[in-house]
């Protein structure tokens, strides 16, 4: 089984900086890597509408999560990542 953490996308600007975005093929969390320690979002934390729009970029639902709960103040991937 291979649990290297599975790259989602990379952002960059113009001015130099660059974080990238994985997903743990293991427990499904959202792990934000910029410099130092890694961010982790808990891949329970995360509701329907921020999984539908991490799937285009190669995020898998874990098995057996399809009805999760949707929280009605849900936001974007923006709100997830942390504030530059």
């Amino acid at each position: 089984m291979n649990v290297m953490p599975i790259r989602l996308f990379t952002i960059q600007d113009g001015e130099g900086f660059v974080a990238d975005a994985f997903q743990c093929p293991v427990s499904g969390n959202l792990i934000y890597k910029s410099s130092g320690t890694p961010s982790v979002i808990a891949y329970s934390e995360l509701t329907d509408e921020q999984i539908a729009r991490l799937e285009p970029y190669g995020f898998r639902r874990l098995e057996g999560t399809q009805g999760r709960a949707v929280h009605e103040d849900a936001a974007g991937i923006e709100a997830l990542l942390p504030r530059q």
